[in-house]
């Protein structure tokens, strides 16, 4: 793996954190979500709702589309009879006419009844994805204790992240709690830095995040969560 450019120990550590997240959101959060998508069923079901609506009335625009355009042909025809004993140019050139603005106003017609309805099913499929992570970080903060925060910080050492080394001289390190001076040696250890700033930020639900200048290593399960929002959106 190392060939292929992958720090195994990394990915180790990554897969031992995404493990951590699986068992928490199975064990708590997801029953919590549960509960909570139940108490909105009225507003997902209205948004499914919108949808099937908006789908009736693609399929209504559809059927007075193709009525216009029939109607649009039957007077075409007509026209083109008339046309024939008349040998009435003008009136082809209207046939013709009516008949493009038909198809057009069908094709319109159902464009916008699409539209409307992929808007309606994106809205509510957003707002499914962003309560059940809203639920799953507030069962995450309340579930990880201090001992569990410290193993969640212990995975990402043992990790060895690449991306770590070099980052530069002043390197700032925020925590979900503060570190032991045993992970603050690890730190330093890791990063090889020659000032080093502790801050807590307990919003970052727990892992570690490292930053100098405009680089990031990003090891805290709340990123693990934004990542895992971004593949279901």
């Amino acid at each position: 793996m190392e060939k292929l450019g992958i720090n195994t120990g990394f990915f180790i550590a990554q897969l031992v954190n995404f493990g951590i997240i699986f068992f928490l959101l199975a064990r708590f959060a997801w029953p919590r979500v549960i509960d909570m998508l139940d108490e909105r069923s009225e507003k997902i079901a209205k948004g499914l709702e919108d949808a099937r609506a908006a789908e009736e009335a693609r399929q209504n625009a559809e059927r007075e589309s193709e009525k216009i355009l029939a109607q649009a042909r039957a007077d075409g025809q007509k026209l083109i009879d008339e046309a024939r004993q008349r040998g009435d140019e003008q009136v082809k050139l209207m046939v013709r006419e009516a008949t493009q603005e038909a198809e057009e106003r069908r094709a319109q017609s159902r464009q916008q009844a699409e539209e409307e309805r992929n808007r309606i099913l994106a809205d509510t499929r957003s707002q499914i994805v962003a309560l059940a992570m809203a639920a799953a970080e507030k069962v995450i903060g309340e579930a990880l204790d201090e001992k569990q925060q410290h193993a969640v910080i212990q995975s990402f050492f043992a990790g060895g992240p690449a991306d770590a080394k070099g980052l530069g001289d002043r390197v700032t390190v925020v925590t979900a709690l503060p570190l032991t001076d045993s992970e603050q040696a690890e730190v330093q250890k890791v990063t090889g830095a020659a000032e080093i700033d502790y801050q807590v930020n307990p919003e970052i639900l727990g892992g570690m995040i490292l930053r100098a200048g405009d680089k990031v290593v990003d090891g805290s399960v709340r990123g693990d969560l934004a990542a895992l929002s971004s593949q279901l959106r």
